[in-house]
């Protein structure tokens, strides 16, 4: 049974944003608050359909583990929707041919399980399982214009809204306002208007672009493996590629690179562009595939973050969250799992005793702290890259960099490597598991021969929660 403060029983609440950190937030909230509202711009799709706020919903998207497992926490039966709608159900060891630039990674059956599924299916299940809350309230076609109140509290929001007769009402009444509108939050002009000082923000730009296309997979398509993930780094090219499987019988395949060597969105450039990444494997799969779309591309790739100090003079019940407080390099997968995590975090925050007095130091506090290790993790690797713009490495994170480099040789060779560089990189541990001194000594004594992408594949087992495997 979730803890309920008392205090705020007869509190109302506005989320601006409707994409996934604002849904899970709302979620969250109605087990707190009297009234929760949603506002978003968009008017939203019936279905799981691309819509125009979320212009990332056409490259591919990775939903992390604990990122599924914490949705699933807040929202029961969410992986069986998935899965329902025809998501493929896989092995993060077993089904995904995973290749670094020291080789292919090992191949065993790690208990992992991970859900593919396209952006719009993961957003309007959670959006549809949202709904069912009896006091979430939907405000479609709607724009937040600014904030009501003062540089101490607000007390609602400014709307314009679509389509509505001249007298809706221009402002909706709040007790708590959550910024869930991601990359593009206009949080600093609202608050400049409230006479506050924008919280200074921290940009690493690795300048890296991306495009992706959608595939039906072919009938007789027979491979060792269901998705791949081909990174590029030195001494290889630079340029990545992601091919995964979709609800539907299709495949969503995501071409990435920095600089010069981005990838364009021309219907020419694209076979020939998979063809120069380190390994064949996804131009051959594509080849004779059938597109089911053209090319859409995006270079909104930077790592962007607001730093909220503790005792900041800006509105105690004014909330960032998800992309707004913190954006990553899409091409990490982090953004949704972080989102998932920010709204568990928001919950406990607001079942202590406190209730709203204090809330924003207390949740950007530790969602700040939440967020650092997804930041650290991608800012070490774009670090990497020739040009990218931003803070500079430190010392530690070029020290990181390198053992990440010998992680990453030694999962070439040893499946319990390749184990615990998996759960770091989705949440499941900390990074510093990965300097345990199992790990380290697997890691920096040489072992036996490197793996080759697998010619056979057992049927693979229902993945679950953990895995003693290879302990």
């Amino acid at each position: 049974m979730k803890s309920r403060n008392t205090a705020l029983e007869n509190s109302r609440a506005v989320v601006v944003g409707g994409g996934i950190a604002g849904l899970l937030t709302a979620r969250v909230l109605a087990d707190h608050v009297a009234h929760v509202v949603v506002v978003e711009q968009d008017r939203l799709p019936e279905g799981p359909e691309p819509r125009r706020g979320v212009p990332q919903s056409t490259h591919v998207h990775g939903l992390g583990v604990r990122g599924l497992r914490t949705i699933e926490g807040l929202l029961p039966g969410f992986t069986d929707e998935l899965t329902g709608a025809g998501a493929p159900l896989l092995d993060l060891a077993w089904d995904l041919a995973m290749r670094n630039p020291h080789g292919w990674a090992a191949v065993f059956p790690s208990g992992l399980g991970f859900v593919c599924a396209g952006r719009p299916l993961v957003e309007w299940t959670v959006r549809r399982m949202v709904r069912t809350a009896p006091n979430i309230t939907f405000r479609e076609g709607t724009r937040v214009t600014g904030l009501v109140g003062d540089a101490t509290a607000v007390t609602g929001v400014r709307v314009e809204t679509r389509g509505h007769p001249d007298d809706a009402p221009a402002s909706l009444p709040a007790d708590l306002v959550v910024d869930a509108t991601g990359r593009g939050s206009a949080v600093d002009h609202w608050l400049k208007e409230l006479g506050c000082t924008p919280p200074p923000q921290e940009v690493i730009d690795p300048h890296l672009g991306y495009a992706s296309r959608l595939y039906r997979i072919p009938e007789d398509h027979r491979a060792p493996w269901r998705s791949c993930y081909i990174q590029g780094g030195p001494p290889g090219p630079l340029r990545s590629g992601v091919l995964a499987p979709l609800e539907g019988g299709r495949w969503i395949v995501t071409l990435s690179g920095s600089g010069a060597d981005r990838p364009t969105t021309r219907e020419e450039d694209f076979l020939p562009y998979a063809r120069g990444l380190a390994d064949p494997l996804i131009a051959e799969a594509i080849a004779h595939a059938e597109p089911l779309t053209g090319i859409s591309g995006s270079h909104a790739t930077s790592n962007r973050r607001r730093l909220i100090r503790p005792g900041a003079r800006q509105p105690g019940n004014l909330l960032l969250t998800g992309d707004a407080l913190c954006c990553f390099n899409p091409v990490y997968g982090q953004g949704m799992t972080a989102a998932a995590l920010g709204a568990v975090l928001l919950g406990e925050c607001l079942s202590g005793p406190d209730g709203l007095p204090g809330l924003s130091d207390r949740y950007h506090r530790r969602l700040s702290a939440l967020t650092g290790t997804f930041w650290d993790m991608a800012a070490t690797a774009d670090n990497l890259l020739p040009g990218t713009d931003g803070t500079p490495p430190t010392r530690s994170q070029r020290l990181a960099s390198r053992y990440m480099s010998r992680v990453q040789a030694a999962g070439t060779r040893d499946p319990r490597v390749h184990l615990v560089f998996l759960e770091v990189l989705h949440s499941l541990r900390p990074p510093t598991s990965l300097f345990a001194p199992r790990t380290a000594l697997r890691t920096l004594l040489p072992r036996r021969a490197g793996w080759s992408v697998p010619q056979a594949r057992p049927a693979p087992t229902a993945p679950g929660n953990t895995s003693d495997r290879l302990r």
